[in-house]
């Protein structure tokens, strides 16, 4: 195989020449060739709009479940009185878990069920 000498060996022609000034104008010819940008305008009140319906949403939305939460927790609060008027089948547990013993001797007091004979017939005999 022979060297190849770059610096002192004839050149090798490739064959494609460039025009004249063809990387001066290439810029100015590609921009032609562009079609003109559409400028979109959007109105600052379109913004503007968009921020306040979603803050609006976000109101009602918190207003609604605040509302919601709060009329449940007023349904689910029933008295202790309401509860026995209107369940059918309680046992003693049941009354008693909602009795307090401020709303029994209440109860004692009002339906009179023991008056002092009774009550020391309790006492001496059954303590």
């Amino acid at each position: 195989m022979k060297k190849f000498d770059l610096h002192n060996d004839p050149k090798i022609e490739t064959g494609f020449k460039i025009p004249e000034h063809y990387f001066e104008n290439l810029e100015d010819r590609i921009m032609n060739q562009l079609p003109e940008p559409e400028v979109k305008v959007i109105s600052l009140w379109q913004r503007k709009s968009v921020w306040i319906s979603g803050i609006a949403a976000v109101l009602v939305i918190a207003l609604g479940t605040w509302f919601y939460y709060n009329q449940q927790a007023n349904a689910l609060t029933v008295s202790s009185q309401e509860y026995l008027a209107y369940s059918s089948d309680l046992s003693t547990e049941d009354i008693a878990y909602h009795l307090t013993d401020e709303d029994i001797t209440t109860i004692e007091k009002d339906l009179g069920l023991y008056d002092s004979e009774s009550e020391t017939y309790v006492n001496e005999y059954l303590n």
